[in-house]
């Protein structure tokens, strides 16, 4: 028995069936000579409009299971035909003349931040490869590897980690204990986050720990930052690896432009700092919503109307506060949601359950038990 169908076999037997299946439904049988042409131009027409998308159908699936075969630019003279990952089909080739540069790939891995080296996988292992060129600048000798960033590439032989440079020269004489799963053996500035166990912890370009892996969490951020997370609590470390914001916040993010904003873990109340960890903004929120209440007027319909309160309901960090109209807040965001029932009284809800509430006046304070 055949394992493999030829296009030949595939689009004999495809058409022989669409044939079939037009015959039937048109009755060709007992039809007068001029109904014979109409319906002779309608087969052909359907038939060429069935055969197209049946042949894209094969080309897009049939050849290479259910991965796209698709020639992305790897720099300005090369491309790279991907014909399946991890068949060991695809290949480098030069855009100008066509011919297949490098044979017999998995796949490849182009750097984000413009490299010249990009990762090419084949039989098994991982080597580097000039994208500009498409020569084998690094042999395919190890395990894993992680593109280069700042000039400097992570790879693994076996279970160690290390960083090399362009030339393959270790950067340092460390080596890690690799940790499956994690991706991002990569520096980052001059520092790199490397997981020991269940922590992480930051080397610098010699390989020394400059924070010891004692942390819940240590991970790339904007500005050749890091996030940290310990017991619960989120801090950041700046592009020269010292601590800019403590280990005490509730959220902190750190964006490419506007600074580094952060969320008070007493009551989730936001604050803007800039990048050396100096206070912009002591109070930020992230939108204010107009509150309405029920008058005892009704419109034409019998609907009753609603009126327009003076106070500003602001949301921060998933939560809630009230604020007047001058960007003033009257309380924290501690709440889930406020509602206005009656012009300066607002029913504030205190958990995900409607009946946990309390009521609060204009100022924010609590008017009832």
């Amino acid at each position: 028995m055949k394992k493999n169908i030829s296009f030949k076999m595939w689009l004999t037997v495809f058409f022989g069936g669409i044939w079939q299946f037009i015959r039937n439904i048109f009755s060709w049988n007992n039809k007068t000579p001029f109904w014979r042409v109409i319906w002779a131009t309608i087969t052909i027409c359907v038939v060429t409009v069935t055969g197209m998308l049946g042949y894209s159908f094969y080309d897009h699936y049939g050849r290479n299971g259910r991965w796209e075969r698709y020639d992305p630019k790897i720099s300005t003279n090369f491309k790279f035909r991907n014909n399946g990952l991890n068949s060991g089909k695809s290949y480098i080739y030069d855009s100008r003349t066509k011919e297949k540069i490098l044979k017999g790939i998995d796949w490849i891995a182009v750097p984000e931040d413009g490299d010249s080296l990009i990762i090419v996988a084949k039989d098994g292992k991982r080597g580097f490869v000039n994208r500009y060129t498409a020569e084998t600048v690094l042999p395919f000798k190890y395990d894993a590897a992680w593109s280069f960033t700042d000039g400097v590439a992570g790879v693994c032989e076996g279970d160690s980690v290390y960083f090399i440079d362009h030339s393959g020269k270790p950067i340092n004489g460390k080596k890690f204990a690799r940790k499956k799963g994690y991706g991002s053996y990569v520096y980052h500035g001059d520092y790199a986050s490397i997981p020991a166990g269940d922590k992480y912890g930051l080397i610098d370009r010699t390989g020394e720990w400059v924070f010891l892996p004692e942390y819940d969490d240590i991970h790339i951020a904007a500005k050749n930052m890091w996030y940290v997370r310990n017991n619960g609590k989120s801090g950041a470390i700046g592009s020269n690896g010292k601590f800019v914001l403590p280990l005490e916040y509730e959220y902190v993010g750190i964006h490419g432009s506007g600074g580094i904003m952060v969320a008070n873990p007493k009551d989730h109340s936001q604050s803007r700092y800039d990048y050396d960890g100096t206070l912009i903004d002591k109070f930020i929120f992230d939108e204010a919503y107009e509150m309405a209440y029920y008058i005892n007027e009704f419109d034409d319909e019998g609907n009753q109307k609603k009126a327009i309160d003076s106070m500003l309901k602001y949301s921060a960090n998933n939560y809630v506060g009230l604020m007047g109209r001058d960007g003033i807040p009257v309380t924290p965001p501690l709440y889930y949601d406020i509602e206005c029932v009656a012009p300066g009284v607002y029913q504030c809800r205190l958990t995900g359950y409607s009946s946990d509430c309390i009521m609060v006046n204009s100022k924010g304070e609590k008017i009832n038990d």
